[in-house]
């Protein structure tokens, strides 16, 4: 065999080599696509959706992590919490409190993790007859009102109520019936109108009343502005009774993880800007018990 005929020989192995070689590279890269393409569905609190925030930061985690986003639910927690429950959901994103914490100890979800701060205000008469306005922080706005005697509702909802009891503890007061009214309603949709008959104070989320959900009537936000009047929203992966494949999982993964990095949280900056926020703080901002 000469030079030549050893040479074409060779090159002759070394193309079907290599044909089988971009053969198998074509056919895994169609495998990988094929599962990676599954991507995450998530459910999510209305607030997080109803800002605008939710669908630009979506788009941006789904571009910097390569995990394709469905956002399957979004509503009040009653309402998207049973998809999460039946594996229907595989990323979880709520207010931290007493049902994420249900979740986790039933093994439904994984741990959670806090990644940004929805915002509190205080909604009081038009003429603020308290002064709530000139107040430094919701504490004092909350001493105010006790000292020209109220009222103040004491709204229902469990992220308001949180609010406000943190609050009390800071202002060194006491909830009596002198200054605090019961809420009465039967819809927290009526919150507005029940305090304003009233010409009464409360303090209710942000988002809801900027955006329509809760609208004002007689009355209109005193204050606002105050990092103790902020409540934590939480991610939860699935936990080990959830039907989530390891494949889902360690997505879900990656995005909760890219979503928590410096990177991720200068996404929620951004998608706040681009909403007219900010709705949805970043969690580098320190929050109180």
């Amino acid at each position: 065999m000469n030079v030549t005929t050893s040479f074409c020989l060779s090159s002759t192995r070394l193309l079907r080599t290599g044909i089988r070689s971009a053969l198998w590279a074509v056919v895994l890269a169609f495998a990988c696509s094929q599962v990676f393409a599954q991507g995450i569905r998530v459910a999510v609190v209305g607030g997080i959706d109803l800002c605008g925030v939710w669908p630009r930061l979506a788009a941006r985690l789904s571009s910097a992590t390569g995990v394709p986003i469905e956002t399957v639910s979004a509503g009040p927690k009653e309402s998207i919490m049973p998809f999460f429950k039946r594996g229907d959901v595989d990323l979880l994103l709520i207010h931290g409190g007493d049902e994420a914490f249900a979740l986790a100890d039933a093994g439904v979800a994984g741990a959670m993790t806090v990644w940004g701060f929805n915002e509190h205000v205080i909604v009081g008469p038009e003429d603020d007859p308290a002064d709530v306005a000139s107040a430094r922080n919701a504490a004092e706005a909350l001493q105010k009102i006790v000292a020209v005697g109220g009222p103040f509702v004491a709204f229902r909802d469990p992220g308001s109520h949180a609010i406000v009891q943190r609050l009390i503890r800071r202002a060194g007061i006491h909830a009596t019936r002198a200054w605090v009214m019961q809420d009465e309603t039967l819809d927290p949709h009526d919150i507005v109108s029940f305090a304003a008959e009233r010409r009464a104070y409360f303090v209710t989320g942000h988002i809801p009343l900027a955006f329509g959900k809760l609208k004002l009537e007689g009355q209109r936000i005193v204050l606002r502005g105050d990092p103790e009047m902020r409540r934590a929203y939480v991610a939860l992966p699935p936990g080990p009774r959830h039907r989530a494949s390891g494949q889902t999982r360690a997505q879900v993964d990656a995005v909760v993880a890219y979503l928590v990095s410096s990177r991720g949280q200068q996404d929620l900056v951004e998608a706040n800007a681009e909403t007219g926020g900010p709705w949805i703080f970043p969690r580098s901002v320190p929050q109180s018990d």
